[in-house]
């Protein structure tokens, strides 16, 4: 028995490094996609073009790296700090290129710090646009990442984080199950992102929540107490 536990614990595990691993290449690819088209339409622009781009592959390069160096460790110590989601928010959506999609981004101005692993907010935004982008279906549509201050009662104030589409939206059975491991609608899908999401987030002393309606899109909030982890 321990030893069928062992194995299943190392296949999850090794499954959960090749879904992080594929998000955080599409940064890469979405660079690479664009620089191609650059050289075929505007080979002139192309050096302009890559200095543009070059710090969404510098974070990209670096996200991978640390996050190897993380699963190295196997039970890492999260690297606990003060963290601008804005600035997450918006490194991740520049990050994006797909054709039809159109991103946009609508943060609250001088937004409080969240203490936590920068690499963890990351992952939980990385997740939530692919799964947002892919809910599309290849079709014309939005997706829209927020931040605002939740005033909460006799709690601290919260730091909420809302992703938003237009794609083909979920039924009560299918939003009631979306955060489950494995539970997934796409085709060749892992059903990992979103459960990835919820343990990282809980982690974080957060919550979850999902509105969403069959034809009219999904929102996935997020909310996170500005100080949700003790300093060490």
């Amino acid at each position: 028995m321990r030893e069928a536990e062992r194995r299943a614990t190392v296949g999850d595990l090794a499954r959960q490094i090749n879904h992080d691993i594929k998000n955080g290449l599409i940064p890469l690819r979405n660079v690479m996609r664009h620089l191609e088209q650059v050289q075929r339409d505007e080979p002139s622009a192309l050096p302009s073009v890559f200095a543009e781009r070059r710090p969404t592959v510098d974070s990209s390069i670096a996200y991978l790296e640390t996050l190897v160096t993380s699963y190295q460790r196997l039970s890492p110590s999260p690297n606990r700090r003060d963290c601008d989601l804005n600035a997450l928010v918006t490194e991740v959506v520049r990050a994006q290129r797909h054709d039809q999609v159109e991103f946009t981004r609508h943060l609250k101005a001088n937004l409080p710090p969240v203490i936590g692993d920068p690499i963890a907010f990351r992952r939980i935004l990385e997740n939530l646009t692919a799964n947002a982008v892919e809910s599309l279906q290849s079709k014309p549509g939005r997706v829209s990442v927020s931040t605002e201050v939740v005033e909460r009662d006799e709690e601290p104030p919260a730091i909420r984080v809302t992703v938003a589409d237009t794609g083909r939206g979920m039924s009560k059975e299918e939003t009631g199950r979306i955060f489950n491991d494995f539970y997934t609608t796409k085709e060749g899908g892992t059903g990992l992102g979103l459960s990835i999401v919820r343990r990282l987030v809980m982690d974080l002393q957060g919550s979850l929540a999902v509105e969403s309606e069959p034809g009219k899109g999904t929102r996935i909030i997020i909310d996170i107490p500005s100080r949700s982890l003790e300093r060490k």
